[in-house]
């Protein structure tokens, strides 16, 4: 069977997310390690320039978005689920989760930890978020703010489990699940003060330690050179193609990708795949061979190259 490739860092939130996802379906992966910041020499050839973590290779294909890495997961090993309380519960969560949620916690946590982060660092970051350069002071500034939103926001999860539930959909973990404990994973990995938000929250704490037992399945470490290789040596299985509710699209049309959000770097490649929630492109570099970058419809913008 072809390897499950995880490109990712261990402090990425996100990466913890797809961690857990192997951990909960019980699966063999491969992890290669890759940089917290621009460049990314090894992966770039992978995925054409998307830079967000993590993404996850299989063979000649590659997955970018946490989103789609579950569906995928999902498609080829379908049990255990991912999808406890349903795909609605999921994606509603996470659109929550991962959007205000998410942006407030990294607020909170980059602000309170900006002294003891490099400049390279936050000039990186500022780039993701398209600003013109890094405001270390006004990060710091923004902390109280954030706190403040952020308190409500922890009461609003604590409420979900005041009925004694352990997980979101009763008694088995799934997609949601492991979305709002990686926001809460990231508050807390923030030092003291993240800790301190948690404290009058012990149904979270009790939460967190459940979701956290689940593991990260069988990882063993892989090179980048060697990840690299096994892209070479295979070839992308056959696309889904792109069908009739494609929007005017063609396969072969020559178009790029991009997020809507932030870290809007476009992926260039040859359009094979625009059916139900996934996009995908074909494209070639010399140190991989021809690989197919598949994104989620949801969150990604497709134009035409050039």
């Amino acid at each position: 069977m072809t390897d499950f490739i995880l490109h990712h860092y261990d402090m990425s939130p996100f990466a913890e997310k797809a961690r857990l996802m192997m951990g909960l379906k019980g699966l063999a992966w491969r992890g290669v390690d890759i940089p917290m910041i621009m460049p990314k020499p090894d992966l770039t050839p992978l995925t054409g320039g998307y830079r967000k973590t993590p993404v996850l290779q299989i063979g000649a294909d590659i997955y970018c978005d946490t989103g789609l890495i579950a569906d995928e997961l999902e498609r080829r090993h379908p049990e255990p689920g991912l999808m406890s309380g349903g795909i609605g519960l999921a994606h509603a969560l996470s659109a929550f989760a991962e959007g205000q949620m998410f942006w407030t916690v990294a607020g909170f946590v980059i602000g309170s930890n900006a002294d003891r982060m490099p400049a390279e660092f936050h000039e990186d970051r500022a780039r993701m978020r398209g600003a013109p350069g890094a405001n270390v002071e006004k990060l710091k500034a923004a902390v109280g703010m954030h706190e403040e939103q952020l308190k409500p926001q922890l009461a609003w999860a604590a409420d979900l489990f005041a009925d004694g539930r352990k997980f979101l959909a009763g008694d088995g973990a799934g997609l949601a699940d492991l979305t709002l404990y990686h926001v809460l994973w990231f508050l807390k990995g923030g030092g003291r003060v993240g800790r301190a938000l948690l404290e009058p929250h012990p149904a979270l704490g009790a939460f967190m330690e459940r979701v956290a037992a689940i593991g990260h399945g069988e990882k063993t470490e892989m090179s980048a050179e060697d990840a690299l290789a096994a892209a070479m040596a295979a070839s992308p299985e056959s696309p889904a193609g792109v069908d009739g509710n494609a929007e005017g699209w063609k396969a072969g049309d020559r178009v790029a990708i991009a997020p809507t959000d932030y870290a809007r770097d476009p992926v260039q490649g040859e359009l094979v795949t625009y059916h139900g929630g996934e996009i995908a492109v074909r494209r070639t570099d010399e140190r991989c061979g021809e690989v197919v970058v598949h994104f989620p419809r949801v969150g990604f913008a497709i134009k035409r190259a050039g």
